[in-house]
């Protein structure tokens, strides 16, 4: 579906919810908020397809969801070195560099070299965005042993005292290197028991904690019943 910047944007006007506007207040999320749940987002970018002129129209407005729908339509094919910096640098909100890292960058060139180069960059946005990259050739099992051992032993060195930034994507790597791989996992698990992050967190009923412990344990435990 071909669609004109203004188009998309009364689409977007006609999906807001005040509740969510709130949600996402609370999470002090740095551009202007409309209050639209992932959802329809996710629809109407189905509908558009890639489209990388309007992708880098929707960024340009400073508008949290049309940013999300733009790291959705990005062709990231299309993205230099200078595109990809850029929209790292411009913007605070953590939930949206984790879209950049799980909707854009998962599909951009040389991603190991930039998981490398990224989780030792000097920016905490970098930084984040490194270590989902981390996440994602961990679940795809593009990692050697030793990659994966230096990458414990980054987290079993840092994690405590990371960044708001980095420290749930590192925690969230911990998890992924414990669930897919069996001669890990039990590393994995001390490794998490020993600095306890996120062992208090409170969460909803039925939601899994992100304690890398009992993260681990569930999802292991839900793919063996599979």
């Amino acid at each position: 579906m071909q669609a004109n910047l203004t188009d998309i944007l009364q689409q977007l006007n006609t999906l807001t919810d005040e509740k969510k506007k709130k949600f996402y207040l609370k999470q002090k999320i740095s551009e202007e908020i409309l209050g639209i749940n992932l959802g329809p987002l996710r629809k109407l970018a189905g509908d558009l397809g890639t489209q990388h002129a309007l992708g880098q129209e929707l960024w340009n407005t400073n508008i949290y969801e049309a940013r999300v729908l733009a790291t959705m339509v990005l062709d990231p094919t299309l993205l230099d070195e200078e595109d990809i910096n850029r929209l790292l640098t411009q913007t605070d909100s953590k939930t949206l560099i984790d879209e950049l890292s799980f909707q854009t960058f998962e599909r951009i060139s040389d991603r190991k070299a930039r998981m490398k180069h990224w989780i030792e960059d000097s920016s905490p946005k970098f930084r984040q965005a490194g270590w989902n990259m981390a996440v994602l050739l961990v679940i795809e099992q593009q990692l050697e042993k030793q990659e994966l051992e230096t990458l414990l032993e980054i987290i079993e060195k840092s994690l405590v005292d990371a960044d708001v930034y980095s420290q749930f994507s590192m925690n969230r790597c911990l998890s992924e290197i414990g669930i897919h791989n069996d001669d890990l996992t039990q590393r994995c698990l001390e490794i998490a028991e020993r600095l306890g992050v996120y062992r208090d967190w409170k969460v909803s009923k039925g939601c899994t904690s992100p304690y890398a412990v009992d993260w681990i344990n569930v999802v292991r435990k839900k793919r063996n019943k599979a």
